[in-house]
């Protein structure tokens, strides 16, 4: 038992270690490009400058309704946010696991909007975001629970 914890031990330092060089070395990691995306985009709504640091050029689009680059997706949205000076995305929740990361927010048009509640499922590679993914539901009216959507 005490051998177990001590192996235990020893491999918590060195994934430790491994994962502190990592980032003292500069590597890009799926968080570092999620740490730098999110704020630009999400909270501040600085579409060119997020999608021209973060996203690759040749970066593939799941939702049916827009088409694939990141020129498309620059293309769409700044003219949206131009149209929508309201507009706000607020993010709640953010997980990182491997190469993806996601973000559950909610968009709003205005502050009087009730939204909508989004999860955008993000893959990177090579300190890029490279394929999207989005799920999204209206915010009703009425819950028939308590707990909210967020």
């Amino acid at each position: 038992m005490k051998l177990a914890i001590a192996a235990a031990v020893v491999l918590a330092s060195l994934v430790g270690s491994s994962l502190a060089a990592e980032e003292e070395e500069g590597a890009c990691t799926t968080r570092t490009v999620a740490n730098g995306f999110i704020p630009l985009f999400y909270e501040q709504g600085k579409v060119r400058e997020a999608y021209e640091t973060w996203v690759a050029e040749d970066y593939k689009q799941h939702n049916p309704n827009a088409t694939d680059g990141r020129d498309a997706a620059i293309a769409f949205l700044e003219p949206f946010y131009q149209r929508n000076p309201t507009h706000r995305m607020t993010v709640y929740r953010v997980l990182v696991d491997g190469d993806l990361f996601a973000v559950h927010l909610r968009g709003q048009t205005g502050p009087d909007d009730r939204g909508a509640a989004a999860v955008d499922i993000l893959r990177v590679k090579d300190c890029k975001i490279v394929e999207h993914w989005d799920v999204t539901q209206a915010v009703p009216e009425t819950s028939a629970n308590k707990n909210g959507m967020f």
